[in-house]
């Protein structure tokens, strides 16, 4: 049976219509859904994009300078100068070789005489003798073995007590070098060739 044609579309049949109507309405359903989420979602989308836009527009924390810990591995041993000013060896300069001795040790004797031959290879070094013998004794062991006018030579005197606290039972000469970032490098316990101290400065 042929249709009639309407505005080129053909005509529809009498019996579909209500089949058309169903159809309609749940395509209409469908549609308000999908119009409901995606306006839904938008509502949500803005407050995440002004969250999003202000932490990225925030300023940025000024960070807290980080402050490097100082160095420094040299003892708390006071002592004093022999001109009776107290001091530590905690404040000694950087590059300094601590010697612990005593004025009538032979070994103490000989390890002097060898630094005092030896003393352009101590030029960047600071020098610390300290005894626990009495000062007058102490200033005659520099001056024999001419170590008392040297700029970066210096003598003080220290309580036995103090030394043992804090070295323990030690020979003596008992020679400690630490770097120019006060760090330990090495100690050398009795009497040690001169060149052997040397290497390691």
């Amino acid at each position: 049976m042929d249709h009639a044609v309407v505005g080129g579309c053909a005509e529809p049949e009498k019996g579909n219509s209500t089949l058309r109507y169903i159809g309609v309405i749940i395509f209409n359903y469908l549609l308000c859904i999908e119009i409901f989420y995606l306006v839904m979602s938008k509502k949500n989308l803005v407050p995440l994009l002004l969250i999003f836009l202000l932490a990225v527009c925030k300023s940025p924390e000024k960070k807290e300078p980080v402050v490097k810990k100082e160095v420094n591995e040299l003892p708390h041993l006071t002592f004093k100068n022999l001109d009776g000013s107290a001091a530590t060896t905690r404040d000694l300069p950087p590059a300094s070789v601590l010697i612990l001795f005593n004025t009538d040790c032979d070994h103490c004797q000989r390890e002097a005489k060898s630094i005092q031959e030896n003393l352009a290879s101590f030029k960047d070094y600071t020098l610390q003798f300290i005894a626990s013998d009495p000062e007058q004794s102490i200033l005659q062991f520099a001056r024999e073995y001419q170590l008392d006018n040297q700029p970066n030579i210096r003598f003080g005197r220290a309580e036995g007590q103090d030394v043992y606290m804090n070295f323990g039972s030690i020979p003596t000469p008992s020679i400690y070098v630490y770097s120019k970032e006060r760090k330990f490098i090495k100690s050398f316990l009795g009497e040690t060739p001169v060149e052997q101290i040397i290497m390691v400065l």
